[in-house]
């Protein structure tokens, strides 16, 4: 098995609502790969610890074990605390690479990769840069109305739990945000090395998932194996925690191509109208105009 390459992860951006828990669990089921359920520790616990210099475990994992969304991983404090005494921790980056190489031990793998989806990159995209300047980059678009019929529906299904996410349901705003978000994302790519990352497009990764996944992966050499298109045949569990199927219902099946320009039946003509004009910026960037 291949060194594990901690200073070298793989991070999914994207706007919310654009298919990148899909393509985590894509990545996640190749066995090179371990990009755990969504999890904000490391944004959390920067500011505390990223100066890192062989600070009290014991005080650290405190703070770690009360990080929304951590506990889905259901790690065993006593062994995570074990682990890592046993490790040389280098700085935060390293620690925190460390945890994500904990998660797949328990989960029999011994990866080459880790990686993080997170929504909340979009708002500090420079903290990649700043601890992981040689990471790679995955920048996943997905066409901004039919994001926001997804935002519209879980508005509707009004998910009452912790996890939910919390998404506007004015179609101006959500296309603020979402042509926003691309921008930003834009402006950092510029800043690594055209090897550094790839631009894909949830309708592409739909259409031609294997095709895809190997333009993804390519990069790292690695090749794409069965078992990742085959990603909605694994038990639930291990596709995302019990929570998150409230609104993630989809991800327990095969791609569904009718999720492909649905704005045209669900959004109104003003509707759509409206958010061609705040997001033109962005919809004829990525040639949805």
């Amino acid at each position: 098995m291949s060194e594990f390459l901690w200073n070298k992860p793989v991070f999914i951006l994207g706007n919310p609502r654009s298919g990148t828990s899909l393509l985590r669990i894509m990545l996640h089921s190749h066995p090179e790969i371990c990009i755990p359920p969504e999890s904000h520790f490391f944004l959390w616990l920067e500011e505390k610890y990223g100066k890192w210099s062989n600070q009290f475990i014991e005080v650290y994992l405190d703070d770690l074990y009360q990080a929304t969304k951590f506990e889905t991983w259901n790690l065993d404090r006593t062994e995570l605390k074990d682990y890592l005494n046993n490790c040389t921790i280098k700085n935060y980056a390293h620690l925190t690479s460390l945890i994500y190489n904990f998660y797949a031990l328990k989960e029999n793998k011994k990866p080459k990769y880790w990686g993080d989806k997170n929504g909340l990159w979009t708002e500090k995209l420079y903290k990649i840069k700043l601890y992981y300047p040689d990471a790679f980059i995955v920048h996943l678009i997905r066409d901004g109305r039919d994001v926001a019929c997804s935002y519209k529906e879980i508005n509707i299904k009004r998910v009452n739990t912790l996890y939910a996410p919390k998404l506007p349901n004015e179609i101006a705003e959500i296309a603020k945000i979402w042509n926003s978000n691309n921008i930003a994302i834009e402006s950092f790519l510029n800043t690594f090395s055209e090897k550094q990352f790839i631009q894909i497009k949830y309708e592409e990764l739909l259409i031609s998932p294997e095709s895809i996944l190997q333009k993804i992966l390519s990069p790292m050499g690695l090749e794409t194996t069965k078992i990742q298109l085959e990603y909605y045949l694994k038990n639930s569990k291990d596709i995302e925690p019990e929570e998150f199927f409230k609104w993630k219902e989809k991800l327990v099946q095969p791609p569904d191509l009718s999720n492909i320009g649905k704005h045209r039946k669900i959004l109104t003509k003003g509707e759509i109208n409206t958010f061609n004009s705040v997001a033109k910026h962005s919809l004829l960037k990525y040639n949805y105009l």
